[in-house]
C-alpha cells in the first residue's frame, strides 16, 4: 500500500489527519463505503473483469462485515484512510488474491468523490422531514389567524394593519423558496463519481451507469476530472443553507420581539423558556435566542468551505477531498438543531391577539385607509389627502391621541388648510375607516392582507407543501429501491456461483 514511501506515517500525520478522518468516516460512512464495494463488485463481475467465483467470496465477505458493524476491525491510522482499514480486514478475512482485486478499476480519488457526495444525500434527505414539518406549521398557524390583526411595521414602526395570518404566510412562502433551493440542488448533487479513477478514467471496460443505479444516482458525473475536482455541491447547499438562516434569523428576531413585555404580542411555552438566578418574574425566550444565533454557524460554513475551495487546482487534492466538508457538517447538525428548536416552539406558543389588536388601533397604522378613503370619497389627489392626514397625526401626537380619537372637526380643520373645503362625513364612517379590521377586510389586492386573499395565499402554500412532501417520498423511495436492487443481485450472484 505504502510500498513508493520508505517510512511510515508520523505520528502528526496519524493525529492530525488520518485518525481523526477514519474515526469520522467510521461514523458516518460505514453502511455507504459497504454499499459502494458491493455495487463495485457486481459491476466487476457483470463485464468479466474479475471471476464470479471472486466476486461471490466478495460479496460474502461485505454482507459479512455489513451484519457485524463498523466495530468489527479496530481503526489503524497507519492504514491512511478508512477504504484502506476496511480493504486490509477484507485481506486478514478472504486474502489479498480475492480482496485485492476489489480496488480494479478504480481510486481513491472517485471512491472518496462517490462515498462524499452518498454521505452529503443522506444529510440533506435527513433535513426534508423537518423543513417540511416547519412548513406546515406556518401553514396551521397561518390559516388559525388569518383574522388575527397586527400592525406590520417598516423601519420596525407602526405602519399599517394586517394580520398575523398573513405574516406567517409570507414566512412560509420564503421558505417555500428556500426549501426548492435544496431539492434543485439534490438533483446535481445525486450523481456518481465512481468510475472515474484517479482523475483520468479507467483502461478496463466498466459500466458506470450500472454502478450509479444500484447506488440510488440518477446517473454518472460524465467528465473524470469534474468528477473527482468538483465540491461546488457543498458551495451550494452550504449557500442555501445561509440563505435559509437569513429568512430564519429575520423570523425568529420578529418573534423575539413580540415577546418582550413592551409587545405583548406573543409568549413562548413554559417548557422552551428558562428562567433567571436572581430575578424570580423573568422567563426568558432561550429558543429564540438560540435559533438566531445558531444562522450565524450556517454562514460560517459557506466562508469556510469557499475559502478552502479558493486558490487551489481543478484536480484532486487533500484541500479539496479532506478539509472542504469538515464545517459542512456542523451546518447540517446547526440546521436540525434550528428546525428542531423553532418547531417545537412554534407549536406550542401563545398568542395573544387582543394586545395585537388594540395596538393596531390605537398606534395610528390605519391612517393610511382614512388618506386612500378621501381619494376614493372625496376625489381628492392623493398628495394632498396625505398631507391631511398627516397634518392631523402630528396633532394628535403632540396633545396626547390616539388615533382612535380623530374627530370629524380634526378632518375639517385640516380639509381647510390644505383642501379648502371640509367634508360632509359622519364621525362613525371616520371611526369605522380608522377600524384596524376595517383596513385590512378593506384591501381586495391580490397577495394582500384580507382573510380572502390571505386564503388563496395559504391555498396555493398548501398546495407546494403537497407536491414537495410527494417529491421527498419519491427520493426516499427511489433509494429504498436502488438498494434493494443492490441486495438482490448480490444475493443472485452468490447464488449462481454457489449452484
Amino acid at each position: 500500500m505504502r510500498e513508493r514511501l520508505k517510512a511510515k506515517p508520523s505520528e502528526v500525520v496519524c493525529k492530525y489527519l488520518f485518525e481523526p478522518a477514519i474515526v469520522e468516516d467510521s461514523k458516518r460512512s460505514f453502511i455507504n463505503m459497504v454499499h459502494l464495494n458491493l455495487a463495485h463488485v457486481l459491476m466487476l463481475c457483470k463485464q468479466d473483469i474479475i471471476e464470479k467465483k471472486d466476486a461471490e467470496i466478495l460479496l460474502e465477505a461485505l454482507l459479512e462485515l455489513k451484519k457485524s458493524g463498523p466495530g468489527t476491525f479496530e481503526l489503524n491510522p497507519l492504514y491512511e484512510d478508512y477504504y484502506f482499514n476496511i480493504e486490509q480486514y477484507l485481506i486478514s478475512q478472504i486474502g489479498i488474491e480475492s480482496a485485492g482485486k476489489m480496488h480494479t478499476a478504480r481510486s481513491r480519488n472517485d471512491l472518496h468523490s462517490t462515498i462524499s457526495r452518498m454521505n452529503v444525500r443522506d444529510a440533506i434527505t435527513g433535513l426534508y422531514p423537518e423543513l417540511l414539518e416547519l412548513r406546515a406549521i406556518l401553514i396551521k398557524l397561518a390559516s388559525e389567524n388569518k383574522e388575527t390583526v397586527l400592525t406590520g411595521y417598516t423601519h420596525m414602526q407602526p405602519a399599517q394593519p394586517i394580520t398575523l395570518g398573513h405574516y406567517f404566510a409570507a414566512i412560509a412562502e420564503a421558505i417555500e423558496r428556500d426549501y426548492q433551493r435544496l431539492t434543485e440542488a439534490y438533483k446535481r448533487v445525486n450523481c456518481c463519481p465512481l468510475g472515474s479513477g484517479a482523475f483520468a478514467g479507467t483502461g478496463f471496460n466498466i459500466d458506470r451507469q450500472y454502478t450509479a443505479e444500484l447506488l440510488g444516482f440518477y446517473g454518472p458525473v460524465e467528465n473524470s476530472i469534474d468528477a473527482v475536482a468538483s465540491r461546488d455541491y457543498l458551495l451550494e447547499f452550504s449557500a442555501h443553507f445561509a440563505t435559509f438562516g437569513s429568512t430564519i434569523n429575520r423570523f425568529a428576531n420578529d418573534l423575539y420581539i413580540w415577546a418582550t413585555d413592551e409587545f405583548g404580542f406573543i409568549e413562548v411555552d413554559d417548557s422552551m423558556a428558562a428562567c433567571s438566578s436572581i430575578m424570580p418574574q423573568k422567563k426568558n425566550p432561550i429558543t429564540l435566542e438560540h435559533v438566531k444565533a445558531k444562522t450565524s454557524h450556517l454562514l460560517s460554513a459557506f466562508v469556510s468551505i469557499f475559502t478552502c475551495m479558493k486558490g487551489i487546482p481543478f484536480g484532486h487534492c487533500r484541500d479539496i477531498g479532506g478539509e472542504s466538508i469538515h464545517l459542512f457538517w456542523d451546518a447540517t447538525s446547526q440546521m436540525e438543531a434550528i428546525l428542531e428548536l423553532l418547531n417545537s416552539t412554534l407549536k406550542s406558543i401563545k398568542i395573544k391577539q387582543n394586545n395585537m389588536e388594540l395596538r393596531a388601533n390605537t398606534n395610528f397604522s390605519t391612517v393610511t385607509e382614512l388618506a386612500d378613503e378621501l381619494v376614493k370619497k372625496e376625489g381628492l389627489s392623493f398628495r394632498i389627502a396625505h398631507q391631511i392626514v398627516g397634518s392631523i397625526v402630528s396633532d394628535c401626537i403632540d396633545s396626547g391621541l390616539s388615533a382612535q380619537e380623530i374627530t370629524i372637526e380634526m378632518l375639517n380643520n385640516a380639509g381647510k388648510i390644505y383642501a379648502s373645503r371640509t367634508f360632509d362625513w359622519t364621525q362613525e364612517h371616520i371611526s369605522m375607516v380608522l377600524n384596524a379590521d376595517y383596513s385590512v377586510n378593506n384591501k381586495p389586492s391580490p397577495g394582500s392582507p384580507s382573510p380572502e386573499e390571505c386564503e388563496t395565499l395559504i391555498q396555493k402554500l398548501e398546495k407546494s407543501l403537497d407536491n414537495d412532501v410527494q417529491v421527498y417520498h419519491n427520493i426516499v423511495k427511489e433509494l429504498e429501491l436502488s438498494s434493494i436492487r443492490l441486495q438482490k443481485e448480490v444475493v443472485q450472484v452468490i447464488k449462481i456461483v454457489r449452484d
